[in-house]
């Protein structure tokens, strides 16, 4: 059984602007384990964390769960951890402007690097995830 990744989008607090959605990624593993891994905080300030298994349908902020791709028998939990984890927190100056759906993007690159995605299963992640974004219902 594969791992399926998915990309999660939640919805703004305080209010729902499509700058405070929340965006992390969501991994089912074949053992029925599951991680959710996110950049958490504000400009300069962001950490990575992951909480392992996290139900995603018990939120009542899920704005939407979208499928990314079923990856590869042969990539392994701990090499899906490994790469998402090195993925590069920015809180420089220059970042003022990073969040965590950025960062989703940018775990995404290191995907299709490592050969766990390919560029078109990236993009069509992205750009349903900036679809999900841009509903927010405050704007």
């Amino acid at each position: 059984m594969p791992i399926k990744a998915s990309i999660l989008v939640f919805i703004g607090d305080p209010v729902d602007y499509t700058k405070y959605r929340h965006a992390a990624l969501f991994f089912e593993f074949p053992n029925g384990s599951t991680c959710v891994m996110h950049v958490e905080g504000s400009p300069g300030e962001f950490v990575f964390r992951a909480y392992d298994n996290y139900n995603p349908e018990r939120s009542r902020k899920l704005a939407r769960k979208i499928p990314v791709a079923e990856l590869q028998d042969s990539i392994s939990e701990v090499s899906i951890r490994g790469v998402i984890s090195r993925t590069l927190v920015k809180n420089a100056r220059d970042d003022a402007d990073w969040n965590c759906q950025n960062w989703v993007g940018d775990a995404l690159v290191r995907m299709v690097t490592n050969g766990h995605l390919n560029a078109s299963q990236r993009d069509s992640a992205i750009g349903a995830m900036t679809d999900v974004l841009l509903d927010a219902k405050d704007e």
